[in-house]
C-alpha cells in the first residue's frame, strides 16, 4: 500500500467512484470506441511495461498494486506520468539485477588446457610436414619397391645364365648397371655357350663388366650385343679382350654406334685373333678410314669366315680397299655389304676382286647400293664363273629389265645358287619373262624374292606358266608386284599343278574378291606342298572371305597351315565364316590346325 499512497499524494493517481462490473465494461467499451487504433496499441504496450516492472518489485508490492487496480478504475496515463512511474520503480530497486561475471575456472584446468594446446600445435606441425614430404616419401617407397622387383628379375636372369646352354637375355632393359649385375653369372660358368644381350642399352661400362666376367670363362663361344650403346670405347675394350681370347668364335656388335676409331681397334684385334669366325658390324658409322683398317686386317687374318658390315658408309672408295683385301683373303665365305652406297664403281671393284678370290664365297649381299646396269654386268660375270655361291642378294637396286636379263643369263650357267633376291629392282614384264625362262631349266633355286617389282599381269602370267610344271621353287615372294585380278587367276591356277611351292606371298596386289575366289577354287584341290598363303593388303571383302572359308571346309585334310588376310576389308560376317572354317578343318582334318590372320 505504500506505493499506492505515494502515488495518490503526488497527484498522479486520482480517486474514482467505484462502479459495478457491468458499468465498468460499458464505460471502457465506449472509451475504446472513441480512441484511434494507434493510441490503443501504444497504451497497451505502456501498461504492460508498467505491470512487468511492478511484478519485479516483489510479491508484496505486486499484491498491493493488484488491490489498488481493483479499487480504482483504469484511465489513460500521460507520457509524463509513465516516466514518473518508471523513475519511482528504479528508486525502489525494482529494476532487473545486472548480469554477474562467470566464476573463474579451477586451477587444475590451466595445465590441461596448456597440454591440449601444445598437442594440437604439434599435430598441426606434423600434418603440414607430412603434407610437404608426402611426394618425396611416396617416391622413395616406389623406388624401394622397384629396386626389390628389379633385383628379383636380375636374379632370374642370372639363374638363366647359370643353367641354360643358350641364354636369351635380349630386350630386358638391363643398362650398364643391370648388365654389370647379371654378367657375374658368366664367371666360372661351364654351362652357357651362347648368350644374347641385344637391345639392352648396354654402354661401355656394362661391356667392361662383361669383359671382367669373361676373363674367368672358358666355354662361352657366341655373344650377341646387337643394338646396344658400346660406341668406340666399348668396341675398343672388346677388341683388346678378344685379341687374347681363344674361345669366342662369334660376336655381333651391330647398331652400337661404332665409328672409325672402334673399327681400327677391331682391325688390330683381327690381326692377332685366330679363333673368331663371325664378326657383325652392321648399321654402325664406319667410314673410309675404318674400311682401310679392316681391309689391312683381312689380308692377315685367315680364320674369319663371315664378315657383315651392312648399313655403314664405305662408299665406292671403301669398296675399292676392301676389294683389294679380298683378292688376297682366303677365309671369307659370307660377305654382306648392303646399304653402303657402293655404286657401280665400287660394285665392279668387288666383283672383279671376288673373281680372283682364293676362297669359296657362298653368300654375297650387295642390296641397296645403287647398282645399275654396269654393276649388274660385273656381278653377272662373277656369278657365271663362281662355283660355290649359294645365296645372291641384290635387293633394292636399279637393275631394271636389262640388268635382270644379265643376271638371269649368268644363272643359266651357274648351278649352285639356291636363294635369289631381286626384289625392288624395277623389273617389269620383260624381266619377269626372262626369269620365267630361267626357271624352266633351273632345278637349284628354291627361294625367289621378286617383291616390289612392276611385274603386272603379263609378268605374273609368264611366271605362273613356268612354275606349273617346272622348277623347284619352294618360297615365292611377289608382294606389291601389281598383279591385279588378271595376274591372280593364272597364279591361282598354277597351284593346282605345282607340287613344290610351300610359301606364296602375294600381298598388296589389288586382287579383290575376284582374285580371292580364284585362289579359293585352287584351294579346294588337294595340294600337299602349300602351307603358307599370304593375301594381305588385297582389298578382299566378305565375299572373298566366304569363298576362302568354303574352300577350307571342302579340303580339310589339304588345308593350308597359315592363311594371312591382314589389312583387308573383312567385317565380322567374314570373320565368323572363316572362324567356323577353322573349326571344321580341325574336326574333319584329323586334328589339323589352320591359322588365319585377319
Amino acid at each position: 500500500m505504500a506505493t499506492s499512497t505515494t502515488l495518490l499524494a503526488s497527484g498522479l493517481l486520482r480517486p474514482r467512484v467505484l462502479r459495478g462490473r457491468g458499468g465498468l465494461r460499458a464505460e471502457a467499451k465506449r472509451r475504446k470506441s472513441r480512441e484511434e487504433d494507434a493510441e490503443r496499441a501504444e497504451q497497451r504496450r505502456t501498461s504492460e511495461a508498467v505491470a512487468r516492472d511492478g511484478r519485479l518489485g516483489g510479491n508484496e508490492e505486486e499484491s498491493v498494486e493488484t488491490e489498488q487496480r481493483q479499487e480504482i478504475s483504469p484511465r489513460r496515463l500521460t507520457q509524463d506520468e509513465i516516466m514518473a512511474v518508471k523513475k519511482q520503480l528504479r528508486v525502489h530497486g525494482s529494476a532487473p539485477p545486472a548480469p554477474q561475471p562467470p566464476p573463474p575456472p579451477p586451477e587444475w584446468a590451466f595445465p590441461l588446457l596448456a597440454g591440449l594446446t601444445v598437442t594440437a600445435s604439434l599435430a598441426y606441425v606434423g600434418y603440414k610436414f607430412f603434407e610437404n614430404k608426402m611426394p618425396e616419401v611416396q617416391k622413395k617407397l616406389k623406388e624401394k619397391s622397384w629396386r626389390q622387383e628389379s633385383t628379383g628379375r636380375l636374379n632370374e636372369i642370372m639363374n638363366e645364365l647359370r643353367s641354360m646352354q643358350t641364354a636369351d637375355v635380349q630386350a630386358r632393359n638391363l643398362g650398364d648397371e643391370g648388365c654389370s649385375y647379371v654378367v657375374e653369372a658368366l664367371a666360372f660358368n661351364d654351362v652357357c655357350t651362347a648368350v644374347d644381350l641385344s637391345s639392352n642399352g648396354i654402354g661401355s661400362m656394362g661391356l667392361l663388366a662383361l669383359i671382367e666376367s669373361l676373363k674367368h670363362n672358358d666355354v662361352l663361344n657366341s655373344i650377341n650385343l646387337n643394338q646396344n650403346a658400346g660406341g668406340d670405347e666399348g668396341a675398343t675394350a672388346i677388341a683388346e679382350f678378344l685379341a687374347t681370347n681363344y674361345t669366342i668364335g662369334s660376336i655381333n656388335l651391330s647398331s652400337n654406334g661404332i665409328g672409325d676409331e672402334g673399327a681400327k681397334a677391331l682391325a688390330e684385334m683381327l690381326k692377332k685373333n685366330s679363333t673368331l669366325t663371325i664378326l657383325e658390324l652392321n648399321n654402325n658409322v664406319i667410314d673410309y678410314d675404318g674400311c682401310v683398317a679392316i681391309a689391312e686386317a683381312l689380308v692377315e687374318n685367315t680364320t674369319l669366315s663371315t664378315f657383315n658390315m651392312s648399313g655403314n658408309y664405305a662408299g665406292g672408295l671403301g669398296a675399292n680397299v676392301l676389294a683389294k683385301a679380298l683378292e688376297r683373303n682366303a677365309g671369307i665365305v659370307e660377305l654382306r655389304l648392303s646399304g653402303n652406297d657402293l655404286g657401280n664403281e665400287g660394285t665392279k671393284a668387288l666383283a672383279e676382286a671376288l673373281e680372283v678370290h682364293q676362297g669359296n664365297l657362298t653368300s654375297l649381299d650387295l642390296g641397296n647400293n645403287g647398282i645399275g646396269l654396269e654393276g649388274a654386268r660385273a656381278i653377272a660375270s662373277y656369278v657365271e664363273k663362281c662355283s660355290s655361291l649359294t645365296s645372291l642378294n641384290l635387293y633394292m637396286n636399279d637393275l631394271g629389265d636389262e640388268g635382270c636379263k644379265l643376271i638371269v643369263q649368268a644363272l643359266k650357267t651357274n648351278k649352285t645358287v639356291t636363294s635369289l633376291d631381286l626384289g625392288g629392282n624395277n623389273i617389269g614384264p620383260k624381266g619377269m619373262a626372262a626369269i620365267a625362262d630361267l626357271l624352266k631349266d633351273n632345278d637349284t633355286i628354291v627361294t625367289l624374292e621378286l617383291g616390289y617389282n612392276p611385274a603386272g599381269p603379263e609378268g605374273s602370267k609368264a611366271l605362273a606358266e613356268a612354275l606349273k610344271f617346272h622348277g623347284k621353287v619352294e618360297t615365292l615372294k611377289m608382294g606389291w608386284c601389281k598383279v591385279g585380278v588378271e595376274g591372280a587367276v593364272p597364279l591361282a591356277d598354277m597351284l593346282r599343278y605345282n607340287n613344290t611351292i610351300s610359301t606364296l606371298d602375294l600381298r598388296g596386289n589389288n586382287m579383290g574378291d575376284d582374285g580371292a575366289r580364284a585362289f579359293a577354287q585352287s584351294l579346294k584341290v588337294v595340294n600337299e606342298a602349300l602351307n603358307n598363303l599370304d593375301l594381305g593388303y588385297n582389298e578382299i571383302k566378305d565375299e572373298g572371305a566366304f569363298a576362302l572359308a568354303q574352300a577350307l571346309k571342302a579340303n580339310a585334310e589339304g588345308a593350308v597351315a597359315l592363311l594371312s588376310l591382314s589389312s583387308n576389308y573383312i567385317t565380322k560376317l567374314g570373320a565368323v565364316a572363316l572362324t567356323e572354317a577353322v573349326d571344321i578343318v580341325h574336326e574333319l582334318g584329323s586334328g589339323k590346325d589352320t591359322t588365319i590372320v585377319f
